[in-house]
């Protein structure tokens, strides 16, 4: 695969495992099951896991039409 394709997979899958964690921890918040107290308000988490996911779209998107596979991202690959 060319470098940019795999830079652009391995991009793709650390944003969409922080937007994973954003996400639980935002649920968590929202259920009172935090074990610390957020610095930002709520809503500002909530809009960056908004832009977060607009942003996993349009990778997905470009991703369809470059033929790039996005499959599943080796983390053991990047070591």
């Amino acid at each position: 695969m060319e470098a940019y394709k795999e830079r652009m997979v391995k991009e793709y899958w650390e944003l969409h495992e922080r937007a994973v964690k954003l996400g639980i921890m935002l649920e968590n918040w929202a259920n009172g099951e935090l074990d610390f107290e957020p610095t930002c308000p709520y809503d500002l988490l909530q809009s960056q896991l908004c832009a977060m996911d607009i942003y996993l779209n349009i990778l997905k998107r470009r991703a369809e039409i470059e033929n790039i596979d996005l499959g599943v991202f080796d983390k053991r690959e990047t070591k």
